[in-house]
C-alpha cells in the first residue's frame, strides 16, 4: 500500500477538525489514497467529543469571552483544549488495507505504536496503557480518538504534546464549584504530562515532526510521500466547516431529544425526567431519561465514550423505549441492539449503559 503524507504545519483551529473528516469523506470515494496528516492550531480551540452535550461539559462564556473557539468533532471523547503546544497525527485508512485490524480495541493497539516510538526516540519512555492512550510513569502524554464512516473508512487521531495550559484547561470546563476546579487542576497536573516536563528541557515541534514521521515509516513498513490537498479536499473542508459552525452540530444531542435534554422535574403524577451518570472504564455516560407509568418513555444519552458506528446511539435510545424500569429487561434491549448493528465499544460494556439508566442499589 502506498501512503501519503499531508505536512501542514499551523492551521485555523477549526479546520485542525475539519481536515480529517473531509480527508476522510475524499477517501472514501476514492478520490484520494490512505493518508497521514501532521499539524497544529495557529490558536486555540476546545474540541467536543461527538456524543457530548456542550452545555454539560464546557464553560461556555469562558471561551466566548476568551474567543476560543469550541466545535464537536466526528470522534467520540471527551472535551479538550488544544493549542500550538500539540502536534496533531490523523490517519486515513481504507477497508481494504492489510494492515487495519478487524476492531477498534486492536487498531489502537497497533497505530498507538508509532508515538510510542517517537517518544522513545526522544528519549522517553512511554507505553501503551488501553483502551487509547499513551503513558509514561503513570501519566498520559498523548491522547487518543478513532471513527469509521459509513464507508468504512477509519479515522485515529492523536497528539504528541509538548508542552500543556493546564490552567486553561480546567477554566474551559464546566465544573460545580471554583473548589472543584482547583481540584481538577491538581489531578491534571497529576496524571497528564508533556514532553518537555519528561526532558526537563522545550521539544519543539521540527523535533517532534522528524520522530513522529520516523515512528510512523518503521510501523507502515514504507517512505511517506508528500502530497498537498486536492481541490476535491478543499472543497469538503469549506463545507465542513459550514456544518461544524451551525447549533444543528454543536448541539446535536439536545436536538435529537429536546423534549427532555437539560431537564430533571417532576412533570404530572407517574411521570418524571431524572438524570443519572455512570462511569466506565471506556469513560462517562449521562443519561436523561423520561419515565411514564414506570416504563421509559424516551431517553437520551450522552458523554465521553467512544462507539462505532457513532450514530447508534440513537438506536440505543429508542430501544430503550418503552422498557420496564428494571435492570433486566434494560440490558436485554441493550446486548439486542449491539448484537444486531454490531456495536463496539472499547470500555464500555452493554451493562454500562443500562447502570446508566437505573444505577445499581446498595446492599
Amino acid at each position: 500500500m502506498m501512503w501519503s503524507w499531508l505536512d501542514l504545519d499551523a492551521m485555523d483551529p477549526i479546520d485542525t477538525q475539519t481536515i480529517y473528516d473531509a480527508v476522510a469523506t475524499a477517501r472514501g470515494k476514492k478520490i484520494v489514497g490512505d493518508t497521514l496528516i501532521f499539524c497544529y492550531p495557529r490558536s486555540a480551540l476546545v474540541s467536543v467529543g461527538y456524543h457530548q452535550q456542550i452545555e454539560k461539559e464546557l464553560d461556555v462564556q469562558f471561551c466566548i469571552d476568551n474567543d476560543i473557539p469550541f466545535v464537536r468533532r466526528i470522534l467520540g471523547g471527551g472535551a479538550v483544549y488544544l493549542d500550538r503546544g500539540q502536534l496533531f497525527y490523523q490517519l486515513i485508512i481504507g477497508p481494504e488495507n492489510p494492515l487495519l485490524p478487524k476492531n477498534v480495541t486492536d487498531a489502537f493497539r497497533f497505530f498507538l505504536q508509532a508515538p510510542i516510538w517517537a517518544y522513545e526516540s526522544l528519549g522517553i519512555g512511554a507505553h501503551y496503557r488501553p483502551v487509547n492512550d499513551v503513558q509514561v510513569h503513570g501519566r498520559k502524554i498523548s491522547g487518543n480518538g478513532a471513527a469509521t464512516t459509513a464507508e468504512g473508512v477509519f479515522v485515529l487521531t492523536g497528539n504528541i504534546i509538548l508542552s500543556f495550559d493546564y490552567e486553561r484547561m480546567v477554566k474551559v470546563l464546566k465544573v460545580p464549584s471554583e473548589k472543584f476546579r482547583d481540584k481538577a487542576y491538581g489531578t491534571l497536573m497529576e496524571y497528564l504530562t508533556t514532553a518537555s516536563r519528561e526532558l526537563g528541557r522545550e521539544v519543539t515541534l521540527d523535533e517532534a515532526k522528524k520522530a513522529l514521521k520516523n515512528g510512523f515509516e518503521r510501523l507502515l513498513g514504507e517512505e511517506l510521500r508528500p502530497r498537498t490537498l486536492t481541490p476535491e479536499e478543499k472543497g469538503l473542508m469549506s463545507e465542513l466547516r459550514v456544518s461544524y459552525l451551525s447549533d444543528e452540530w454543536l448541539y446535536m444531542p439536545e436536538l435529537r431529544r429536546p423534549d427532555i435534554a437539560g431537564r430533571t422535574l417532576k412533570i404530572a403524577e407517574g411521570v418524571s425526567v431524572v438524570e443519572n451518570a455512570h462511569k466506565a472504564p471506556g469513560g462517562l455516560i449521562r443519561t436523561t431519561v423520561r419515565i411514564e407509568s414506570e416504563r421509559i418513555a424516551d431517553a437520551l444519552i450522552s458523554g465521553d465514550f467512544s462507539l462505532f458506528p457513532r450514530e447508534n446511539i440513537a438506536i440505543i435510545e429508542q430501544a430503550l423505549v418503552g422498557c420496564p424500569l428494571n435492570a433486566e429487561d434494560l440490558l436485554t434491549r441493550i446486548l439486542t441492539v449491539y448484537s444486531e448493528h454490531s456495536i463496539e465499544s472499547p470500555g464500555i460494556r452493554p451493562d454500562d449503559f443500562a447502570l446508566a439508566v437505573l444505577p445499581a442499589k446498595p446492599d
